[in-house]
């Protein structure tokens, strides 16, 4: 049995990457051999397997996971007109989010708009604040202690 190491030492990576990059070659020679090298968004022709990727036509997570795995929603397209349309499906989300009188923010515990002074920052959170208000944030603290 051959070792990780030695696989690694003659790949120059690890397994898992060498079996990915392999499939994304096959992937790449078969499509250009059937004539689908032509990216789903600005319908130019996709050139190297390092411009290629993979993307769904219509986005799947939060409408279906069937369109996830259904191959007639799949198509070829170049990495940056792929992640430039899934930058404009977060725009969308973001601002579907944000919806609420201008002043709020969603509070997860009380499921309701409260004002924005009820909460404390967090940086890490698309709006700038925590998930819960400073009420619901303090009585979860105290069940923990």
């Amino acid at each position: 049995m051959t070792s990780q190491k030695e696989v690694q030492r003659q790949l120059g990576m690890s397994r898992g990457t060498a079996n990915y990059r392999l499939a994304r070659l096959l992937l790449f020679k078969y499509m250009q051999q059937a004539g689908a090298d032509n990216c789903f968004r600005c319908g130019l022709k996709l050139e190297t397997v390092e411009d290629f990727s993979i993307e769904h036509k219509k986005p799947w997570l939060y409408a279906s996971p069937d369109l996830y795995w259904d191959l007639e929603n799949i198509a070829f397209s170049h990495r940056a007109c792929n992640s430039g349309a899934a930058r404009q499906i977060n725009k969308t989300k973001m601002s579907l989010r944000s919806v609420g009188p201008e002043g709020t923010s969603w509070c997860t515990e009380h499921k309701q708009f409260l004002s924005v002074d009820e909460f404390q920052k967090n940086s890490a959170i698309w709006n700038g604040l925590q998930r819960q208000c400073k009420e619901c944030r303090q009585k979860r603290n105290k069940k923990r202690a």
